[in-house]
């Protein structure tokens, strides 16, 4: 149990090193930086510390009582509220935004508040990408942390998997980094092991080079869905590295329900466009908007689509197919969803994701499958529950019907089993770097089915 803090006297040490960027509640620039993706969570921290660089971190732990709870704040793409810490400290890293390309060996240093669009606007302008998300809001470092599923997940893997190296403040403080030469369990440990460990103020990353980009979305009506998905499960396999598709049933352009199947590729153009056709022609559009596209643009396909401030809640689960059985379950939940804000995403694991050895990274979910994504949203209270309710049902449907593992990066903290499961025989190892770097349990972020409670803390976003 945490002791009774004096949080002003706490605070007052923390502006001795950090002036005015340590923040408590009651004023604007608290509400400001508290506020997350989502609206629904209700956590509310003590203290907001905006820290500048990996010192102001280190002070911060040494400062704070071991006891007391600490979460991570990078991008704030957050669902559940884990960038909150409740009754204790949140380390705010939203002014480490920098990052460093260095062309020549196709790498990128990035600060650990950085969101997608500054790794990608910075790594476009050398004819660079990164392996990101599709939100360019999302923070990269708690995306690649917690595994990290996107577009350029055929030819790069996961976010986790380009990571080369990682700047780290433990527990008592100390700076590490962990990279193949040194502290290399816990390297392993960041490459899909999320916030658990430490904080993690930069890393080191791997870029590709694409000769070229197509991306966009095709419109299909709601009747073409079985069909649609049908055809699409029979291609999927066939799918080169450089294409990913990822349908979604949500609210098309103009307001009605659709199913709408974006297309990504990163390869040479005159391939792409055969692709773009055989998605095209799997029913009968109602448009399409695939064409040349650069990552900048890709990356803000969906801005405005779920803007901050509204109420998020989310569920997910990981399939091997679009089965008839699957396809049914989300016909039937596009057929009961009352919120026009809600959704369904699809995204595909394969390529070179699936092509990481077991040495490399925590992350041992490698076959091909997908991840459905399932976002209940609305404006504000009301109706939310109802919403939620909506996501439930639809998760319960699936669950006979997907694999035991789910993304963790997506899952509510008590959802150990099927974090477990993504990680499978990597546990026993993840256990023992958690236990060696964090023994008091001061880090928590994703769920990943360790087998003993810590402290509720994170460095981690939404996909």
């Amino acid at each position: 149990m945490t002791r009774d803090i004096d949080w002003d006297a706490l605070a007052s040490r923390l502006r001795d090193a950090m002036g005015e960027r340590v923040l408590r509640p009651g004023g604007d620039s608290f509400a400001t930086a508290v506020a997350l993706w989502s609206a629904h969570p209700t956590h509310r921290p003590e203290i907001i510390a905006r820290v500048e660089s990996t010192a102001d971190v280190r002070y911060v732990l040494e400062s704070v009582p071991g006891d007391v709870p600490i979460a991570v704040r990078g991008g704030g793409h957050d669902w559940v509220g884990r960038a909150r810490a409740e009754g204790g400290v949140t380390l705010d890293l939203s002014q480490l935004r920098g990052v460093r390309i260095d062309k020549t060996a196709r790498t990128a240093m990035v600060q650990g508040g950085a969101r997608l669009e500054d790794v990608i606007d910075a790594a476009a302008e050398h004819g660079l990408v990164a392996a990101v998300g599709t939100v360019n809001e999302v923070g990269f470092t708690g995306l690649a942390l917690g595994g990290g599923y996107g577009p350029y997940l055929g030819i790069l893997g996961l976010a986790a998997d380009t990571i080369i190296s990682a700047e780290v403040v433990l527990a008592d403080g100390s700076i590490v980094t962990a990279s193949d030469a040194e502290n290399a369990d816990l390297l392993w440990a960041l490459r899909g092991g999320g916030g658990n460990f430490g904080v993690v103020t930069s890393l080191e990353i791997s870029l590709e080079e694409v000769p070229a980009m197509l991306a966009g979305t095709v419109v299909f009506p709601t009747a073409d869905m079985s069909e649609v998905l049908t055809s699409l499960d029979r291609v999927l396999p066939t799918f080169p590295d450089q294409l990913a598709v990822s349908p979604a049933i949500g609210s098309g352009p103009d307001g009605h329900a659709a199913l709408l199947v974006t297309l990504h590729w990163s390869g040479e153009a005159d391939e792409g466009a055969g692709w773009v056709r055989a998605i095209e022609r799997l029913g009968t559009p109602l448009a399409s908007t695939i064409g040349p596209a650069t990552p900048q643009q890709a990356l803000h396909a969906l801005d405005g689509v779920f803007p901050s401030g509204r109420h998020y809640t989310l569920r997910t689960a990981s399939l091997t197919g679009l089965t008839p059985e699957v396809i049914e379950v989300l016909a039937d939940g596009e057929r009961r969803r009352t919120s026009p804000l809600s959704a369904i995403n699809i995204h595909h694991f394969h390529g070179a994701a699936t092509r990481i050895s077991a040495d490399h990274s925590a992350w041992a979910l490698r076959e091909p499958h997908l991840m459905v994504e399932i976002i209940a949203a609305t404006a504000d209270t009301e109706g939310h529950d109802e919403q939620i309710a909506w996501a439930d049902r639809i998760l319960d449907a699936l669950r006979p019907l997907a694999l035991p593992a789910a993304y963790p990066n997506l899952l509510p903290p008590g959802d150990t089993a099927r974090a477990a499961a993504t990680y499978d025989s990597s546990i026993s190892h993840l256990d023992a770097v958690k236990r060696d770097r964090d023994p008091t349990g001061r880090f928590t972020g994703i769920p990943i089915g360790l087998p003993h409670p810590h402290q509720q803390t994170n460095q981690g976003d939404h996909p």
